[in-house]
């Protein structure tokens, strides 16, 4: 059963309403026991002047004391009287001598004829010589002081329990609207929206902090979103070609009635086609994994320019072939960084292999390793072939870009994408810039730990 709205509000208010109840009792018997102490505290230091006045000054000199008093009057509630061995009042307050005075101690008594009844705290002191020094208290001037020590008390509690109240609305409903303002925000994510972000103000609180938090989470979602409805679009669009061509010589291996010569040739050319379907789906497998961060866990202290330098080594026969000649340029010592081997090499290859295809016959092909120090490698790859226009040195990195001039050359746009991954793998980036005339790709490394 779902309870009704008000429910919540309605009991908040019965609790605090209970806790003022309790928290006013609770102020009123401390109220009344600290006063109770106060009192007698003053009417014991009050007894004790008394008789110190009378041994030194004599029992004259306090009954004067005393008439004055009584004249005067007092707002603390005290009434003082001194009487003689036969009870008989000498001095003092008249009041005085109408109660029925203890032997010893304190006594509560009624003060009699009193409407309404009026209560007195006694105290009977002897003096020596026969006299005894009378300490009245009366409890009206207690109850009085009690009161109002339980209003004052009271609206102070009412006030405080007003103004937390007034905060605590005022602080939910800033709750609400901050949560509310993230809960939209959510909705909107969930309705699709992936571009929807949650409002952060310059200088703000927790709120804020969650929400560019949460901005930030909610950037790299649609980020990889987007990147996945491209790689589906792009995956869609680059692979249909050689899946049909592969059906095409499939259909063609399976005529009987084609010579035996052009059935091999459709068998080697389906051969071919699924080796390019294999390396695309095996580049995106080596993209994904650098890009997840997996691979973090294979990374060791290497020396990069002798992996670098390995490489092209094994590229020298290749770039031969092409026509074109390979220089190399490394310290005399190791370059030592943290970095992953085999997508290292991966992506060193890729970069060597991006300069045999499009540099074109009678190219250099540059490979430099720098040391920038502090546990951080440099490795670039250059030649002095056509190049990448400016506008699109960004653009080649993504993956399936191809550029027009590029078109006719073997490859599925996914080489320099995968450099840029293992780059991001490494706490590095992929920078290409114009060689001036040809392209320079600055693969840099960091010994990143995170």
């Amino acid at each position: 059963m779902r309870l009704k709205p008000w429910i919540w509000p309605a009991a908040a208010a019965l609790v605090a309403l209970a806790a003022l109840v309790v928290g006013l009792l609770i102020v009123d018997r401390l109220g009344e026991r600290a006063i109770a102490q106060q009192q007698t505290a003053m009417a014991g230091a009050a007894r004790d002047y008394f008789v110190a006045f009378a041994r030194d000054e004599g029992v004259r000199a306090l009954a004067d004391t005393l008439n004055r008093h009584a004249q005067v009057g007092a707002a603390d509630g005290f009434r003082y009287a001194l009487e003689d061995q036969s009870g008989r009042m000498l001095a003092g307050a008249d009041v005085v001598s109408s109660l029925d005075a203890p032997d010893a101690g304190w006594r509560t008594v009624t003060e009699p004829d009193s409407s309404p009844r009026r209560l007195w705290r006694v105290l009977a002191q002897p003096l020596g010589g026969g006299y005894t020094l009378i300490v009245a208290e009366d409890l009206a001037a207690r109850d009085a002081l009690r009161a109002a020590v339980f209003r004052g008390s009271a609206l102070a509690i009412l006030i405080a329990a007003l103004g937390a109240a007034a905060a605590g609305f005022g602080l939910n409903a800033v709750l609400l609207r901050r949560t509310r303002a993230i809960a939209h925000t959510a909705e909107r994510i969930a309705g699709g929206d992936l571009s929807a972000r949650a409002p952060v103000r310059p200088k703000g609180d927790v709120f804020d902090d969650l929400g560019a938090s949460m901005n930030v989470m909610l950037g790299r979602i649609e980020e990889l979103m987007t990147g996945m409805r491209t790689v589906a679009d792009s995956i869609a669009h680059d692979l249909r070609s050689p899946l049909t061509r592969m059906k095409g010589a499939l259909v063609r291996a399976a005529d009987p009635h084609a010579p035996e010569a052009v059935r091999l040739q459709a068998l080697d050319d389906a051969h071919a086609e699924a080796d390019t379907v294999l390396a695309t789906l095996n580049a995106l497998l080596d993209i994904a994994h650098a890009e997840s961060g997996l691979s973090r866990e294979n990374m060791q202290r290497i020396d990069v320019a002798a992996l670098v330098l390995n490489i092209a080594e094994l590229f020298g026969p290749v770039i031969e072939d092409a026509g074109q000649a390979l220089v190399t340029q490394a310290p005399n010592i190791p370059v030592l960084a943290r970095a992953h081997p085999d997508l290292l090499r991966q992506a060193v290859g890729n970069l060597l292999h991006n300069a045999v295809i499009h540099a074109g016959p009678g190219a250099t092909v540059v490979v430099r390793v720098e040391d920038a120090g502090a546990g951080r490698a440099r490795i670039c790859v250059a030649d002095d072939g056509p190049g990448v226009p400016p506008e699109h040195l960004g653009r080649v990195q993504e993956r399936f870009v191809r550029l027009e001039a590029s078109r006719t050359t073997p490859g599925s746009g996914l080489g320099l994408a995968l450099v840029a991954a293992c780059a991001k793998l490494h706490g590095g980036r992929l920078v290409l810039g114009d060689n001036r005339p040809g392209l320079v790709a600055a693969l840099e490394l960091s010994d990143q730990r995170s």
